[in-house]
């Protein structure tokens, strides 16, 4: 799990060398984004190991997979609307929490730009903080530590290929593509796994993640055709009631359609989550 720490440290170390601000804006972007990860991601993947250790040990291999699989749609369903929202009120949330004397419009735009490339990638690296627990219940610490070091290797090369025509934008693409390429080789490393049904796990995964993209998509356009308004409605009130109403606002109005979405379908994943944050 070290590999994101250590291409968030390569993604640093090659944007102080990019131009001036583009570490800073890195940095607000990754805190942001791991804000984010906290609440959600790491929160989800520690219930998690213990039920699935438990499961492993007693070779009951089918509710192993049922449960990595509801796992992974509950992180599914939660990161990409995240995802979504974000991109959105992106210039919002940024203003929110960093905007101050030092850091102005400029430095808002330079965050901006990065943010929205790492945001892309929240995904991955909330299914990573996932499938890595369902090795580790197997005490098979191996596959996670060889698709962490693709992911290293293949930060730095995307890094060095992306930083000159994008510059800090590059550098977060970067990181965003690292973290697919550990999702993606942790499915291929699951193949070797016992009594792991790879096909249904990866199939479900992402059948579930393509309906979550045109729900979020559905919810994100009256909060994008609503933002302007707001903005202009609370625009010279203070940065709390500047930012953070039309924030709160479109949340509100983003959840209530991802809400309605999931209720008119009768998706199985709102029990099944509701179960787990109380845990």
């Amino acid at each position: 799990m070290a590999a994101y720490q250590l291409n968030d440290l390569v993604s640093t170390f090659m944007a102080t060398r990019t131009g001036e601000g583009i570490a800073s804006g890195l940095q607000y972007s990754l805190r942001l984004q791991e804000l984010i990860l906290g609440i959600f991601a790491v929160s989800i993947g520690t219930v998690i190991l213990p039920d699935l250790t438990g499961l492993a040990n007693n070779k009951k291999w089918e509710e192993f997979n049922d449960m990595l699989i509801q796992s992974l749609k509950i992180m599914t369903l939660i990161s990409i609307p995240v995802t979504a929202y974000s991109l959105v009120t992106g210039r919002e949330l940024i203003s929110l929490l960093y905007r101050g004397k030092a850091f102005d419009d400029t430095s808002v735009a330079l965050t901006l730009g990065v943010f929205n490339f790492h945001i892309c990638g929240l995904e991955f690296i909330a299914l990573n903080r996932i499938i890595s627990p369902a090795f580790y219940a197997q005490k098979n610490t191996k596959p996670p530590a060889l698709a962490g070091i693709i992911s290293f290797i293949s930060n730095i090369l995307l890094v060095l290929i992306l930083v000159h025509p994008m510059g800090g934008n590059g550098i977060a693409l970067a990181l965003s593509i690292a973290s697919f390429i550990n999702t993606v080789f942790l499915f291929i490393f699951m193949r070797k796994m016992e009594a792991m049904n790879v096909k249904k796990v990866v199939i479900s995964t992402i059948l579930y993640a393509l309906k979550m993209i045109v729900y979020s998509v559905i919810a994100a356009l009256p909060c994008y055709f609503l933002r302007p308004i707001l903005l202009n409605t609370f625009a010279g009130h203070g940065k709390l009631i500047g930012y953070g109403l039309p924030v709160a606002i479109l949340a509100v109005v983003f959840a209530v359609v991802g809400i309605l979405e999931l209720i008119i379908t009768r998706d199985d994943m709102v029990k099944a989550i509701i179960g787990k944050f109380r845990k």
